[in-house]
């Protein structure tokens, strides 16, 4: 997943639509408020819409009651955004173990297909290896070693593809999937290096 990192701009644009919030719908949601007093309460009421009403709801005693709107409206936001961004998240989540899902399933297909064809005529040639070993007689390096890294690169396909999805160590997303092979056959590579 691509982590976004915070640039001076987008940090600069967070700030400003914050004071915007917090100023805008601090006077917003109390001229609103205000307003429905004004229309809903008709006595004792001290405000005349036509003479003072933007003055009385603009006095410095409102500031504390704008100031809280303005924070409220603010703390809104900040929890909305959280909230998208966690679902955000959990739906790449869920898309990603769906991808992986999908490439297991396709590899088990695979191998499937690959050892029926590929395993028999390899497994022909180690039997033929072996064959002329029991007889004594000396098989080529070149013929013995590309049949056993063919082996041990089947042997790994099978592994990832029907046991590691149901233990611990299950792939979380398709580049694990890619790594675990990409590791296997390098040690079976090593481990074929030394026995030469």
């Amino acid at each position: 997943m691509k982590s976004q990192s915070k640039t001076p701009t987008r940090i600069f644009l967070q700030i400003g639509k914050s004071i915007f919030l917090f100023i805008v719908g601090g006077i917003g949601i109390h001229t609103l408020i205000m307003l429905m007093d004004y229309l809903l309460i008709s006595e004792p009421f001290s405000l005349n819409l036509h003479t003072n009403f933007l003055q009385s709801i603009s006095s410095l005693p409102m500031f504390p009651m704008m100031g809280a709107y303005g924070f409220l409206l603010l703390a809104l936001h900040f929890f909305w955004t959280r909230q998208k961004e966690a679902l955000l998240l959990a739906h790449q989540k869920e898309i990603e173990t769906e991808k992986t899902e999908l490439v297991l399933k396709s590899m088990q297909r695979l191998t499937g297909i690959l050892a029926q064809h590929i395993a028999t005529h390899n497994a022909q040639i180690m039997n033929w290896v072996e064959s002329k070993k029991l007889q004594g007689q000396q098989v080529s390096k070149k013929v013995e070693n590309p049949t056993r890294k063919i082996a041990g690169a089947l042997h790994s396909l099978s592994e990832i593809s029907f046991v590691f999805p149901y233990t611990e160590n299950r792939p979380n997303n398709v580049d694990d999937v890619e790594e675990i092979l990409r590791t296997k056959l390098g040690q079976m590579s090593e481990i074929t290096e030394e026995e030469k």
